[in-house]
């Protein structure tokens, strides 16, 4: 198995994965399913008691390496976070056993009617990252979509 050679993460029913020598020699480094690599993107979502919102379409969409800006508004009436799981990447080369978002992508609490800005880089592993908010009692998630 070569780099995340043929790796392939499975969540729910979408499969994705990214084969290949890895980048510029590094069997650790997956290439880029579809070679867009490192755009900007800037993202507004909120969230409330119970979701993160636009409900129903909380998704975010990047490619890999982007050099993300997203804004979190908090609507509801108590404090909030926001943090991003890490993806597996199972191998046997002495890789890294997962992907995860930098730390500047976490937001440790958010006040209610308050709103926080961070700027990070999205990781190169393609997948899907769920983020939600992981404050006492709180539920809300939605994803990531690294392509």
């Amino acid at each position: 198995m070569k780099a995340y050679g043929c790796w392939a993460v499975v969540m729910a029913a979408t499969s994705l994965s990214g084969c290949g020598s890895g980048g510029a020699g590094d069997p650790c480094t997956p290439e880029d399913a579809d070679g867009v690599l490192g755009t900007d993107a800037t993202f507004e979502r909120s969230i409330d008691d119970t979701q993160f919102l636009p409900a129903g379409n909380a998704l975010i969409k990047v490619q890999n390496l982007s050099r993300i800006t997203l804004t979190i508004r908090n609507e509801g009436v108590k404090p909030h976070s926001f943090v991003v799981d890490c993806l597996p990447t199972p191998n046997d080369l002495g890789c890294a056993q997962k992907s995860c978002f930098p730390d500047a992508a976490r937001i440790p609490r958010i006040e209610p009617s308050s709103s926080v800005t961070v700027t990070f880089t999205a990781p190169r592993v393609e997948g899907l990252y769920t983020y939600r908010s992981n404050l006492p009692g709180d539920a809300q998630t939605s994803q990531f979509y690294v392509d």
